[in-house]
């Protein structure tokens, strides 16, 4: 887990498993929660997104569960939009929170525009995730050779995130050329 990542579920614990329980609930509890969950929300649910896809790939499906660009800018935006709809809207807020009590944890959501000023945070999940894709996502370059694909235009993604052109060349010679020995090295 990134470190990032996990002061963010940290930060959400403390808050809400002891400062709202010692404190009570108030505006300085309730951002902190917003600003925890939007960092690392996204993450969580590229993570869930990516172990489907994994799981899908194991039954045959031909297709690269590695973290991508699209896959991390939809889950920022997925989350982005879900979180304004519960604050703006109290019928979808009485929905999730809802079906969380369905799930074992029971939820309420305070109608507070306020809290869209914590979206921002936001960028701390992106900033995650180009850090993960610029380090080449775990299994992208077995998944670009079971594939079948020509490396370089796959870790496209990887060279926008920021990694060095010449080593994502050197890494993409190495996938095309099948060379596991040179790609653990480059990696």
């Amino acid at each position: 887990m990134h470190p990032i990542t996990l002061a963010a579920v940290l930060l959400l614990v403390v808050n809400d498993w002891y400062l709202k329980s010692h404190f009570g609930p108030s505006v300085i509890t309730g951002k902190l929660s917003d600003v925890a969950g939007l960092a690392f929300a996204p993450v969580i649910l590229s993570a869930a997104i990516g172990l489907v896809l994994h799981v899908a790939a194991r039954l045959g499906v031909r297709i690269d569960p590695s973290l991508s660009l699209r896959r991390l800018v939809a889950c920022v935006v997925a989350t982005g939009v879900g979180f304004a709809a519960v604050k703006l809207s109290p019928p979808i807020a009485e929905r999730v929170a809802h079906v969380l009590g369905y799930l074992g944890r029971p939820a309420s959501f305070y109608d507070d525009w306020t809290d869209l000023l914590t979206l921002p945070a936001l960028l701390v999940a992106l900033w995650i995730g180009f850090d993960e894709l610029r380090r080449i996502p775990l299994g992208r370059p077995a998944a670009i050779h079971r594939l079948g694909r020509p490396a370089l235009p796959a870790l496209a993604d990887v060279r926008r995130a920021g990694a060095s052109r010449e080593r994502v060349a050197e890494l993409a010679a190495a996938i095309d050329a099948w060379d596991p020995a040179k790609v653990d090295r480059l990696l």
